[in-house]
């Protein structure tokens, strides 16, 4: 694969999240780049070859890894949520690593990536169901204690107002010269 075709696959891959990017630097190339031999080491090569055609490109590309790693380790309270970002991770970095193999000239080797992209894109597709299902299952439960929660509160109302009273009642008496 060209150098250029090389710089094209990994500049279209899927940016970040929304917030800004963390700059660069040494040691957050060291943890990203363990985090892609740990996770999709297919996509190493790519980017020492990134690396050597196009700096800026290959700098950001750490960057957003290591944003994504960053986004993983805030995510270890909800195990599932964590499971599914890291398997979408892993899906689309290696799809990017597909996209780059369809360059090649061979026509076998062209056709052998595009049958495991197409199972890659049935993979992330699932996977963006599980989110949303997970996500529904979430609001479900938080809705659940909210709804809880207004009964409770609805129940106490008399008393709500009491406490609210007297509250206001000390603020004021705190505030006399």
């Amino acid at each position: 694969m060209s150098r250029l075709a090389l710089a094209a696959v990994l500049a279209a891959a899927p940016a970040g999240a929304a917030e800004p990017l963390p700059r660069f630097t040494e040691e957050r190339e060291a943890a990203a780049l363990h985090f892609v031999r740990k996770h999709c080491p297919e996509l190493v090569p790519l980017l020492d070859e990134l690396k050597k055609a196009n700096r800026p490109a290959y700098e950001l590309q750490v960057r957003e890894t290591f944003q994504v790693t960053e986004l993983l380790a805030d995510l270890q309270d909800d195990p599932k949520r964590h499971d599914l970002e890291l398997s979408v991770w892993k899906a689309e970095n290696k799809a990017l690593v597909l996209v780059a193999r369809l360059a090649t000239p061979k026509e076998d080797d062209r056709k052998k990536a595009e049958e495991q992209l197409q199972a890659l894109a049935k993979e992330l597709v699932e996977l963006e169901l599980q989110g949303l299902e997970h996500r529904v299952e979430l609001l479900r439960t938080e809705l659940t204690l909210a709804k809880d929660d207004l009964a409770k509160f609805r129940d106490n109302l008399d008393r709500a107002v009491k406490d609210r009273y007297e509250s206001l009642v000390e603020k004021a008496r705190k505030k006399k010269p």
